[in-house]
């Protein structure tokens, strides 16, 4: 694999220095410091990825959204392109290119909650429709169906001014719990602080305006809890969902999970109490 060449054919000059990330537990990511500025570069998992022209169609349709808004408070990539498409398949692999966003802020679980949710006002607020480039979070609830970004964990938002919002391979149609489940499950992941989770759901609901529904707002908590199960689910088929672990690392993953469960359903009358209070509409 020659990424030189990839970043070549997109037009990003000269790689001057290059890093393997290791966050992300599906894509190969490098950050590259090319003549052209700095970069992510991504090797999509084909396993999981196999409608690449469906993830560059929805890419297309939030650059445009997001470009109609442009002081919403959130930002997204700059996708580079190669002969007019936003990835490329080389060597068997499909890759993609956007620039590098610094982050320049501390993580905070209030603006993490508002980029998620004004992610999912600006994706909401016009006439766009995304289309399902995989199966993944199918629930069968009565909830209106949404542009959702369907992966908000605190690795998928850089915070600066404005925070961005990146890795939009997984944007669907889908349940606004969703986003809001994986972004309370990702701010609780290391520790389980009611501060924090207060913190957020302030912040999504300031980002997401009036956009939900009562019935939608009735779903926050019980989707979250959902959005955990099945990423618990996920994680019980090993690294064949996530080939950066090891299957020990996957078990023990899957312990964690259980017992973010454990503690949401403990806490399950004051999150419920919070989400009313905070939205200031519906009931449990």
């Amino acid at each position: 694999m020659d990424i030189g060449h990839i970043a070549g054919l997109f037009g990003a000059g000269n790689i001057i220095s290059s890093a393997k990330l290791k966050s992300g537990h599906i894509n190969r990511s490098f950050l590259l410091d090319c003549s052209g500025g700095r970069y992510i570069l991504q090797s999509l998992n084909r396993d999981i990825f196999k409608n690449p022209e469906i993830i560059a169609e929805n890419t297309e349709l939030i650059l445009n959204a997001f470009s109609e808004k442009p002081d919403c408070g959130v930002q997204i990539p700059v996708f580079l392109e190669h002969n007019g498409s936003m990835y490329i398949e080389e060597n068997g692999e499909i890759w993609r290119m956007y620039s590098y966003i610094e982050p320049t802020g501390e993580y905070s679980a209030y603006m993490h909650g508002f980029a998620v949710g004004r992610f999912l006002k600006v994706l909401n607020s016009g006439n766009i429709k995304l289309k399902v480039p995989m199966k993944l979070h199918e629930f069968d609830l009565p909830l209106p169906m949404r542009n959702i970004h369907g992966d908000t964990k605190a690795d998928n938002v850089i915070f600066g001014e404005p925070p961005a919002v990146i890795d939009l391979d997984t944007a669907s149609r889908g349940c606004a719990f969703v986003d809001f489940g994986d972004m309370l499950r990702s701010v609780t992941s290391d520790v389980f602080d009611m501060q924090k989770i207060s913190a957020a759901v302030i912040g999504f609901a300031e980002g997401v305006g009036g956009l939900l529904t009562d019935d939608e707002i009735n779903h926050l908590y019980d989707g979250t809890l959902l959005i955990i199960n099945e990423l618990m689910e996920r994680y019980s088929g090993g690294n064949k969902n996530f080939p950066n672990k090891s299957p020990e690392q996957c078990l023990e993953r899957q312990r964690q999970l259980a017992k973010q469960i454990g503690d949401f359903r403990a806490h399950e009358d004051e999150i419920s109490a919070i989400i009313r209070t905070i939205f200031g509409k519906g009931s449990k």
